[in-house]
C-alpha cells in the first residue's frame, strides 16, 4: 500500500467487519436461547436459582460482547484507533475463551476461534495497521 488512507479502508477492515457481524449474530441467537433456557429453568426450579443465575450472568456477558462487536464493526471504517484496539482485545478474549471451551467441552469452541482468528487476521494485516496509523496523522514534534 503506497499511500495509506487515501482510498478508504483497506480490504482487511471489511473482512474483519464481516466476521464481527457474523459473531454478533451467532451471539444474539445464543443469547435468545439462553434467555429462554434461564426462564424455563427458573420456572421449573422454584427454590434453586443458582443455575438460572449463572445463565443470566452469561447472558449479560454475551450482550456486552454483542454491543462491543457491533459498535466496533460500525466504527472501524472511520479509521479511529479505539475501535481497532477494542476489536483486537475482544477477538483475543474470544480466542482464549474458545481454547478454554475446547479444553472443557471439546469441539464446541472451534467455531468461535475460527471466526475470531479470521477477524484478527484482517485487523492485524500490515495494510490495516498502516491505514490506522495514517488516520492518526503525523507524530507530534517533541
Amino acid at each position: 500500500m503506497t499511500n495509506p488512507g487515501v482510498y478508504g479502508p483497506p480490504k482487511g477492515v471489511g473482512q474483519a467487519r464481516i466476521f464481527m457481524w457474523i459473531q454478533a449474530g451467532i451471539l444474539a441467537l445464543g443469547s435468545i436461547l439462553l434467555l429462554v433456557l434461564a426462564g424455563r429453568l427458573a420456572a421449573t426450579t422454584a427454590g434453586d436459582t443458582g443455575v438460572a443465575g449463572l445463565l443470566i450472568v452469561n447472558l449479560v456477558i454475551d450482550v456486552v460482547m454483542i454491543v462491543v462487536l457491533v459498535v466496533c464493526a460500525l466504527t472501524l471504517p472511520s479509521g479511529k484507533q479505539w475501535p481497532w484496539v477494542a476489536a483486537i482485545v475482544v477477538e483475543a478474549i474470544v480466542v482464549i475463551n474458545g481454547i478454554i471451551t475446547i479444553i472443557n467441552s471439546g469441539v464446541v469452541g472451534v467455531l468461535p476461534i475460527v471466526l475470531a482468528a479470521l477477524a484478527l487476521r484482517g485487523l492485524m494485516h500490515k495494510d490495516v495497521r498502516a491505514w490506522i496509523a495514517a488516520q492518526r496523522g503525523p507524530a507530534p514534534a517533541i
